[in-house]
């Protein structure tokens, strides 16, 4: 009985300073974020699965990600709703873009955007920002709004990265591409020498 509390109690005591070490690693984190520009401005009426971007400047002493998330009252509205890719950003300052749309049957309205920042390595929590809107996805779709020349800038640049990602991997794709293929020629290659040997039994055996 007695080893088995001692047992339990190094349990316990590793237990604490694992939570120990990772309530100080975040507190070790900083992290300051500013509103630099809203697209549309954060008091009007959008069209459904329009988005609206959140320009923003982060200063942080490690590598963070930023998501983004709408609500209402208080509570998360996540109904019929979508939000763009989290922002990656680097340590000390630097820039960063996010943005949510909602396309339900019906009117969708906010009252606060919500960002979070997240260490990016480890996923921990570092803070939260949030700040007061006044949004409302309709259910129509009205002509397209031609966003801002912030946002066609963010979205230009983030296009080029995506297609410097694809050709980065496109020799990796080719290979795995290739792969199904030379397992069949090997195959046929197989079956062929297989075939031939049988049919040279065959005619063996007929002549004996």
């Amino acid at each position: 009985m007695c080893d088995l509390r001692v047992i339990d109690v190094l349990r316990l005591m590793l237990c604490a300073a694992l939570l120990l070490a990772q309530a100080l690693a975040v507190a070790g984190t900083a992290a300051e974020l500013k509103i630099l520009a809203t697209d549309p401005a954060p008091d009007v009426l959008l069209a459904r699965a329009q988005p609206f971007f959140v320009r923003f400047e982060v200063t942080s002493t490690t590598e963070s990600v930023v998501s983004v998330s709408g609500r209402f009252n208080g509570a998360a509205a996540v109904d019929q709703g979508g939000v763009g890719a989290p922002a990656l950003l680097k340590a000390g300052r630097d820039i960063g873009v996010v943005s949510l749309f909602y396309w339900g049957e019906r009117p969708t309205r906010i009252d606060e955007v919500r960002l979070q920042i997240r260490d990016a390595h480890s996923g921990a929590p570092i803070t939260e920002y949030a700040f007061p809107v006044s949004l409302t996805w309709l259910a129509d779709d009205p002509p397209p709004r031609d966003p801002a020349a912030w946002v066609k800038e963010w979205q230009r640049t983030h296009a080029a990265r995506g297609a410097g990602s694809a050709e980065k991997s496109a020799p990796g794709n080719a290979v795995w591409l290739a792969l199904p293929a030379g397992v069949l020629i090997a195959a046929l290659a197989l079956f062929g020498l297989w075939w031939r040997r049988r049919a040279r039994a065959d005619d063996d055996a007929k002549h004996r």
